[in-house]
């Protein structure tokens, strides 16, 4: 499936190899998508339509955990991602997590979309989470409020006055 993508320029796929020893180290998907989302007014019911960046996988060889390669590599897609925001509009990126690493991610700053249904909270009931996902998201605002900006300086903003 995800080599469908990739050849449908639908998903692209980031590498990071470790040179001396010829292999994988850590990689991470990315899709952009959308989800509409309506609003009771006053006047009727709006739709309205959230771009995001999807990372829909994310992975570091076990071999090279806690070594900051899983933060670098995130802290690169955070810059990625306000890049991207200037040219599609995405408004957060979004994953859904396993268990295991929902604690990482909260640690470069993402949150649940659904708090009262954390890990945390179905492990005090006794239920297993090992196969389930947790919907997690960090706004692009939030990304621009912590100083993540792209490393190039290929953004510029010009004011155009046709009065």
């Amino acid at each position: 499936m995800a080599e469908k993508f990739e050849t449908e320029r639908r998903l692209t796929t980031f590498l990071l190899i470790d040179n001396n020893e010829n292999k994988v180290v850590a990689f991470y998907s990315t899709t952009v998508g959308s989800l509409d989302s309506t609003a009771k007014e006053d006047d009727g019911t709006s739709v309205e339509t959230h771009k995001f960046l999807n990372l829909a996988y994310f992975a570091v060889d076990r071999s090279y955990h806690k070594k900051g390669i899983g933060t670098s590599l995130i802290k690169e897609l955070f810059k990625t991602a306000t890049l991207v925001s200037y040219y599609v509009g995405i408004e957060m990126i979004y994953l859904e997590s396993v268990d295991d690493a929902v604690d990482f991610y909260k640690s470069v700053g993402f949150q649940l979309s659904k708090p009262l249904q954390s890990p945390e909270a179905y492990h005090k009931n006794g239920i297993d989470t090992s196969k389930m996902g947790f919907d997690m998201f960090i706004t692009i605002n939030d990304l621009l409020e912590k100083g993540y900006l792209p490393n190039d300086n290929s953004i510029s903003a010009t004011y155009i006055n046709n009065d």
